[in-house]
């Protein structure tokens, strides 16, 4: 049984796409669940006049890792043996559901191939493949803009939140998405500490997910991601890691606060220190456990973790040059992790 959770805040425009996608699937021993973020656009009751046999859950805007929560606590109720992740901003194949459980077990994640929806029209050009990690904590879509024919089934080294299929045991395991992180980098973490505790993560590039996916630079997103990233690399690296990347580490810091002054973010910037600052006794406890029970270590998983930031729609000048020192850095502690 397969529980598909789709979580919505003020989405209303892109459920039909997404829900009437979900009812063509080839497969059929599935139950949605619809679960709303306080939305104020008659979402809800479009889903329950519009979708009579689908379950809503009417919750307060947890945010992303909070609202997935609520529905995969519903599904595991319901005795669902895997969890789907969708966005409400997707269409899926019919035969996508199909692909993932011909290739399903309790002991892997898989990524669906996540394409471009512009428009309207579904296109060849990639949105993700999965997450890239860099060793500092950034995480961007992997295979961006790329053709789908360019890319085969593999180990990957995070999934995408936005649609991905997650094994119940997996759940018990590690426990839900940090709702600490609210969204932007909650997947990140997830998927890494499941990485910790052995679980394998794969891409399946014949079960297919169209994303009316666009990119955006805005203060919030800015100040999430930056405190988030904090909170990841404290909660999932060992004190050796860490006191390894310090120096780079720093550096960084003034790069991200010059950035941050550039574009007029810097109190949002000296926010997500003093943010992450208040929230690390409650990451404190879940690091100890994180880190105790993880059966591999950063040196073990250290080929899943890249080095320089190669994202399309991030184009600076300094870039170039910075991760020219990113891969120097990350050759020079590369034996040491």
């Amino acid at each position: 049984m397969i529980a598909i959770i789709v979580v919505g805040y003020n989405n209303k425009n892109d459920l039909s796409d997404c829900f009437n996608s979900l009812q063509k699937s080839s497969v059929n021993d599935y139950r949605i669940i619809y679960v709303d973020n306080a939305s104020s656009d008659g979402s809800v009751d479009f889903v329950k006049d519009n979708y009579p046999k689908i379950i809503i859950i009417k919750n307060k805007n947890t945010g992303y890792a909070g609202g997935n929560n609520a529905g995969i606590r519903r599904a595991l109720k319901l005795g669902s043996d895997y969890i789907f992740l969708l966005n409400p901003d997707t269409i899926t194949d019919k035969h996508c559901l199909r692909q993932l459980i011909g290739r399903a077990n309790q002991n892997t994640i898989l990524q669906p191939l996540i394409l471009l929806n512009r428009q309207g029209k579904k296109t060849n050009l990639i949105n993700t493949t999965g997450g890239c990690l860099n060793y500092l904590g950034f995480s961007y879509c992997s295979d961006y803009k790329k053709s789908k024919d360019r890319v085969k089934d593999r180990e990957i080294p995070i999934a995408s939140g936005a649609a991905v299929l997650v094994p119940k045991k997996m759940i018990k395991s590690i426990g839900l998405l940090d709702e600490n992180f609210f969204m932007y980098h909650e997947d990140v973490d997830w998927f890494w500490r499941a990485r910790l505790h052995g679980y394998d993560i794969k891409l399946v590039t014949n079960a297919l997910v169209w994303h009316k996916y666009s990119f955006s630079k805005n203060k919030n997103k800015f100040y999430l991601t930056e405190r988030n990233r904090l909170l990841f690399l404290y909660k999932n690296f060992s004190v050796k890691y860490l006191l390894l990347i310090l120096p780079i580490f720093l550096l960084n810091e003034i790069f991200m606060i010059s950035y941050s002054l550039l574009c007029g973010w810097f109190i949002l910037k000296i926010k997500s220190y003093t943010s992450a600052l208040t929230l690390i006794g409650q990451e404190a406890k879940k690091r100890k456990i994180n880190l105790l029970n993880a059966c591999q270590t950063e040196g073990q998983l250290k080929k899943y973790i890249g080095i320089n930031i190669l994202f399309l729609e991030i184009q600076n000048p300094i870039l170039p040059p910075y991760n020219v020192i990113l891969m120097l850095y990350w050759n020079l502690i590369y034996c040491l992790i």
